[in-house]
C-alpha cells in the first residue's frame, strides 16, 4: 500500500494543469456546497518502530464552514475538535483535556486545513499551506496530493493525500517521518 501511495504523486504532478484546474475548481465548488456531514472511519497508521500497524476507528463530524470533530472509539477513545481557531483534545482514559490556539501552532494549523480547507471547498486555504496536484474528475473518482509549503511542516509531513467520489471524501493518507496513515472513510 505504502508503495502505490509514494507512486502517485508523480503521477499527480503531472496532470495536464488547466484540465486539472477546472476540475478541482469544480470540484472545489461541489465540497463547499455540503453544509454539513457526518462518516465513520477506520485507521492504519505504520511507525518505523512497530512491526504491526496501528488500528483505530470512530467518527468524523463536519459543520461548515470552521467545525470539524474526529472521534475515535476503538481501541481507546479519542476527542480531537477544532472550532475557528481552536483545537481541544481529550483523551478521557488518561484524564487529559488540552486546548490550544492553532494561530500558536502553525504546523498543526496547516494539517487542520488539509482537511478543514478541502471540505469547506477553500482552495486559498489550502493553497496557503500546501503546492495542490489534482487528478480525476470532480463528479467521479479524483485524487489530491497536498504538499507542504513550510519547510517546518515538511519536517513532519511529506504529504497529503486525499481520495473521494465527487463531492465526498473517502480517504486520507499522509506520510511523514516514516510513519504513514492511511484513514478510509465511509458517509453514513
Amino acid at each position: 500500500m505504502r508503495r502505490r501511495f509514494l507512486l502517485a504523486a508523480p503521477a499527480l504532478l503531472a496532470t495536464p494543469a488547466g484540465a486539472a484546474e477546472d476540475q478541482l475548481t469544480r470540484l472545489m465548488h461541489a465540497l463547499a456546497a455540503v453544509p454539513s456531514r457526518r462518516a465513520v472511519f477506520t485507521e492504519q497508521r505504520s511507525l518505523p518502530e512497530l512491526d504491526v500497524p496501528l488500528s483505530a476507528e470512530g467518527t468524523l463530524a463536519w459543520t461548515a464552514p470552521t467545525t470539524l470533530e474526529k472521534h475515535t472509539t476503538t481501541p481507546f477513545e479519542e476527542r480531537i475538535a477544532v472550532t475557528g481557531g481552536r483545537l481541544l483534545y481529550e483523551r478521557p482514559d488518561r484524564g487529559i483535556s488540552q486546548e490550544i490556539s492553532l494561530d500558536e501552532q502553525p504546523e498543526i494549523q496547516a494539517l487542520v486545513e488539509a482537511i478543514r480547507g478541502t471540505l469547506a471547498g477553500d482552495l486559498a486555504a489550502l493553497r496557503r499551506h500546501y503546492r495542490v496536484a489534482f487528478q480525476g474528475q470532480a463528479e467521479s473518482d479524483w485524487r489530491m496530493i497536498l504538499l507542504p509549503l513550510a519547510s517546518r511542516l515538511r519536517e513532519a509531513v511529506q504529504r497529503v493525500l486525499l481520495s473521494g467520489q465527487g463531492a465526498t471524501v473517502t480517504g486520507v493518507d499522509t506520510e511523514g517521518n516514516g510513519n504513514v496513515t492511511h484513514m478510509r472513510i465511509r458517509p453514513v
